[in-house]
Parts: C-alpha cells; sequence; structure tokens
C-alpha cells in the first residue's frame, strides 16, 4: 500500500500522561490549535517536506484528539487519559483506504517508555506569550539532563492534550514548550484557544474504518 507508506512515522502516536492545575478561566470542551517545528536528526530529514506546521487538538473533559494533516492521510491521533486508551483513526482519502489502530496496554507502555519524563522547576520570569500572562519553567529531562524553557500560564484552565501532555504538571497551561515525539523534537507555541462543543462520536471510528494492529501500521508505514 504506496500510500501508507507515505504517512510520516513522527506522528503515528501523539501520547499523554496527565491534567493540568486551576486557573481564572475554566474551558472544559473546546479545541486548541499549536503551530509547530521541528528538530530532525539527519537520518529523519526526508520527512521535513511532510510534517505539518500546525497541529489541532479537540478536547473534552479526559479525551484528546490531535489532528494531523499530511495530505496522502489524516490521522487522528485520539488518548482517553483516565483508562490509558489510544488509538490512531486514519483516513487515506486518496486511496479510499480508512484505518483504526487501537493500541494495546504493552504498546502503550512501550510507548511510554521511550518519552522524556520532564521534572520542572518553576521561576519567576514572567512575559506575554500568545497573549497569555506566562511564567517561566525550566524542564529538565533527567535521562540526558537537557533542560528546556517552557512558558505556562494561569489566566486559562484548559485539560492537557496529546501535544502538551507530558509538560502539563508544573502548575499551568503550556503555552509555549518542547515536547518529543518518537525521537523528535517539536517546538510547539499555542496559537488559539477556543471553547466549542466537540461532535458526538469524534473520538471514536465509525463502522466503515479497517482495523489494524499497530505492529503492522509501523511495519506498513516504514516503522
Amino acid at each position: 500500500m504506496e500510500s501508507l507508506k507515505k504517512i510520516t512515522p513522527l506522528f503515528l502516536l501523539l501520547l499523554s500522561l496527565t491534567g493540568v492545575a486551576c486557573a481564572q478561566k475554566k474551558i472544559t470542551e473546546g479545541v486548541v490549535t499549536y503551530t509547530v517545528s521541528y528538530e530532525l536528526p539527519a537520518d529523519r530529514q526526508q520527512y521535513a517536506d511532510m510534517l505539518p506546521k500546525e497541529i489541532s487538538c479537540y478536547f473534552r473533559g479526559d479525551s484528546s484528539a490531535a489532528i494531523v494533516d499530511q495530505g496522502a492521510a489524516v490521522i487522528k491521533g485520539v488518548s482517553v487519559f483516565k483508562t490509558d486508551y489510544h488509538c490512531l483513526i486514519i483516513n487515506i482519502a486518496a486511496a479510499g483506504k480508512k484505518i483504526v489502530v487501537v493500541m494495546t496496554p504493552d504498546e502503550v507502555a512501550q510507548e511510554k517508555a521511550g518519552m522524556p519524563q520532564f521534572t520542572g522547576k518553576k521561576g519567576t520570569e514572567k512575559q506575554v506569550v500568545a497573549g497569555y500572562n506566562c511564567i517561566k519553567t525550566i524542564v529538565t529531562d533527567p535521562k540526558t539532563s537537557i533542560s528546556y524553557d517552557e512558558w505556562i500560564t494561569n489566566d486559562i484552565d484548559i485539560p492537557a492534550t496529546s501535544v502538551s501532555k507530558a509538560v502539563t504538571t508544573f502548575g499551568g497551561v503550556p503555552i509555549k514548550f518542547v515536547t518529543f515525539n518518537n525521537g523528535v523534537k517539536i517546538n510547539a507555541i499555542v496559537k488559539e484557544i477556543k471553547a466549542q462543543p466537540v461532535p458526538a462520536g469524534f473520538f471514536t471510528a465509525s463502522k466503515d474504518y479497517e482495523s489494524m494492529s499497530y505492529t503492522a501500521l509501523k511495519a506498513m508505514s516504514g516503522n
């Protein structure tokens, strides 16, 4: 299946881990759009032109769905944090193919093991970022001892999303931050947060989607 091979593995999964803190304005259902850029290793430079410049994450309660449009395919990475449920809903329109991949608990555990488990130290430096009053936090990957700047706000309170989840435990909503996916560093900044209803059934696949294992999907898309 040539169309499936064009799906970059960088977005086969956007995993997530914890919740966020209290803030002034609370939005429990809506969509947040991130502007993103990537720092690709040499062996993945061929994916540079395929990567989206924006990622939209729909959220409602403990559920999040990151939408990635790669041209050849639209991938919806769904996470229900409370139950540790993760699936990929993939629509390859050009090939007339619809695929749903539900990850097993062991596959989820393996993916999480490869992700940084950041520690954080809140600072005192303040700055307005994307229209939000933010405070600087230094997050560190204990495995590498490398630190990154994160700007968090308490102007607003939204649930953790699939993009921000790894850095949501430091006392505010991440507005400008670094995260990782399949070993690729992603620089993200909030472009827009909107309160709006999420359509019914948005976090599930309809019956016309073909089931596939995560192992098979990775093999077909080049791991």
